[in-house]
């Protein structure tokens, strides 16, 4: 009798500490948020857990004084939270998440709470309803998977495993394994719900504060990798994925191609009809050409007007093909940039490995000198350049507009 007394008062501690982990999740996370406003989600999950941590108090408070009050507000609280963490899982990936069907839930256990006749059920529709929302959150971080964050799948098997374990509980108070209006047992599902809920407070706030840093960083790297006019590789990221191109293609004795564009006299266009219209040549040229290309070639902006391209698998007359095309479509394209009749043209040069032989600087300095001749030969063309030499060797070219 008396170990049944201690087992009965240790679910009361574990709500306390439960409670306690909630309100340190959710204040951490909130602080993070006012360092970094742009993680709504970060929020939202740590608003969530400060109203789990309400809701847990206005559960004891009930039970101790006696007061439904309070029990139907901790029930009304608790169905919050989970609906705030849905839309958290929401805002974390973009997704647009209607507060008001974040409300539906807590309502309907609120109204259930407060009418007499449906309180034997307030229990289990609340933790069925908190089912709901988390399985409804961990489908969501899984939609969102292709984004390749390691610390998304810890967090959905956390989510999706609360979400299990509170319909188990929720089945059994529905069929009163656990009475509605008494201390469970430590040792019944409601004393597992309570560990397992510790666990996933912690283990939840930890991973959404990893999955915010990872996305931070990855968009770091990105924005070192971009032409932030362009929205392309920049010289140093065109220059690395070139490389892996280059050895891939040398390990396969497979042909590879480099293709070097410059617009014609961009200096005059700029000077003409201003910067403006400068940036919007260059950007109608990036998207003409990555219409053109392939998926796995690679292109980039290496120079203000320059660009280059790296085409795996393909020979000389093949990548010389692909680029004529480029030039044709960019020439069509460009001749009025807005009201402006400017009639923008590029110039490409072509050079080729037959087996991948040769180094990336190799191949673009023999499609530069290939290039040279477009522009001397009357711009708006493509010429195909030589087989580079096996040691390569720098070229003096006065390059032309």
């Amino acid at each position: 009798m008396v170990g049944n007394r201690i087992m009965n008062l240790d679910t009361p501690t574990l709500m306390t500490m439960e409670s306690f982990v909630a309100a340190c999740a959710g204040a951490v996370l909130l602080i993070v948020w006012s360092q970094n406003r742009k993680a709504s989600a970060l929020a939202l999950w740590g608003l969530a857990n400060i109203v789990v941590a309400a809701g847990i108090f206005s559960l004891m408070l009930g039970s101790a004084m006696h007061q439904p009050g309070w029990s139907i507000l901790g029930s009304t609280l608790l169905a919050l939270a989970t609906g705030l963490m849905w839309k958290a899982a929401r805002a974390f990936d973009g997704k647009s998440g209607r507060l008001v069907l974040a409300l539906v839930g807590p309502a309907v256990v609120g109204l259930a709470s407060a009418v007499p006749g449906m309180r034997d059920v307030a229990g289990s529709l609340s933790l069925g309803v908190g089912a709901f929302y988390y399985f409804a959150a961990a489908i969501t971080l899984w939609l969102a998977r292709q984004e390749r964050l390691a610390a998304r799948w810890p967090i959905i098997v956390l989510t999706a495993v609360h979400a299990g374990v509170l319909s188990i509980g929720a089945y059994g108070t529905f069929h009163g394994s656990t009475g509605q209006d008494e201390v469970p047992s430590v040792m019944s599902w409601f004393g597992l719900i309570h560990f397992e809920t510790i666990i996933f407070r912690l283990g939840t706030a930890v991973f959404i504060l990893a999955l915010v840093k990872e996305r931070n960083e990855a968009a770091t790297r990105t924005a070192a990798n971009i032409d932030a006019l362009t929205g392309i590789a920049n010289r140093a990221a065109f220059m690395e994925s070139g490389e892996r191109i280059m050895a891939r293609c040398r390990r396969e004795s497979a042909p590879v191609s480099v293709v070097m564009f410059d617009l014609d006299r961009f200096k005059a266009v700029n000077d003409t009809y201003g910067h403006a219209v400068g940036d919007d040549v260059i950007r109608k040229f990036c998207e003409v050409a990555a219409a053109a290309l392939r998926p796995d070639d690679v292109f980039g902006r290496i120079g203000g007007e320059e660009f280059a391209a790296v085409l795996a698998g393909s020979g000389i007359e093949a990548a010389g093909v692909r680029a004529d095309r480029i030039c044709a479509s960019f020439a069509e394209t460009c001749r009025f940039v807005g009201d402006h009749a400017v009639n923008a043209t590029v110039s490409g040069g072509v050079s080729a490995s037959a087996n991948g032989e040769h180094a990336l600087s190799a191949l673009l300095e023999y499609s530069d000198v290939a290039l040279y001749r477009a522009k001397a030969e009357g711009r708006n063309r493509v010429m195909r350049g030589d087989q580079p030499r096996p040691k390569g060797g720098l070229s003096n070219v006065l390059r032309v507009a």
